[in-house]
């Protein structure tokens, strides 16, 4: 995933890329000047990150050229300390999320990642494929190849996001903030018990292994090329 970050004067952009970094998001930092709009990048970005400054509201402006020119894209305003215009402002004009400092950049990365999988789904098609697997949103069943799959609830979530990040490595943590509520209760091996589950309904009947563990880290969904 990548993430555009316009800011005015550029300070302290350096924590908010190094958390995003962490969470596997790629980030640009770009200046915003009045009038200018980054068209081209728009087409391969996945988010834009507004940073307001306590000091100027003016870069909001910019949000209502960047919906028009890509409206689908998901739009996060990080504003330095409480500013209720600014707000007011940011969600008129498209905003997909506000937030305030002081905050956690790391959980918002996670945040961001979890708002681009659902802007994805809600302005694409209703069918998501990948390596075999077609996973039907609207009527909610899968299959690979041929074959029908039987999923529950949170198999079914586990899948999309997997298919959503294909070829990405996805942590703990990224998962349970996508699929679980954070503030549920659960045990420490729930993300791992229920891979395990969707593993013997997607993987263990095929030669081809799509989710493969990443050590110490969290999981892939890609299709690897076998060695003889």
């Amino acid at each position: 995933m990548q993430a555009i970050i316009l800011h005015k004067h550029g300070k302290k952009i350096g924590e908010i890329r190094k958390a995003f970094d962490q969470e596997n998001i790629t980030t640009v930092s770009r200046t915003w000047k009045p009038g200018k709009i980054i068209d081209n990048e728009l087409v391969n970005t996945n988010a834009i990150v507004v940073y307001c400054s306590a000091d100027d509201g003016e870069i909001i402006s910019a949000l209502p050229d960047i919906k028009k020119k890509k409206h689908s894209l998901p739009v996060a305003v990080i504003s330095e300390g409480k500013r209720e215009e600014i707000k007011k402002r940011a969600l008129y004009f498209g905003a997909d999320m506000y937030v305030e400092k002081p905050l956690e950049y790391r959980n918002l990365a996670t945040q961001i990642k979890n708002l681009i999988c659902r802007k994805s789904t809600q302005f694409d098609t209703r069918m998501l494929r990948a390596f075999g697997i077609w996973l039907d949103l609207e009527h909610r069943f899968a299959r690979r190849d041929k074959n029908i799959i039987a999923l529950r609830n949170k198999e079914f979530a586990l899948l999309e996001f997997f298919i959503i990040n294909r070829g990405k490595v996805l942590t703990r943590n990224a998962i349970l903030d996508y699929v679980w509520d954070r503030n549920a209760n659960f045990a420490s091996n729930t993300v791992d018990v229920h891979i395990n589950r969707l593993r013997q309904k997607i993987d263990d009947p095929f030669k081809q292994k799509l989710i493969h563990t990443i050590h110490c880290v969290g999981y892939i969904f890609e299709k690897r090329v076998e060695r003889k």
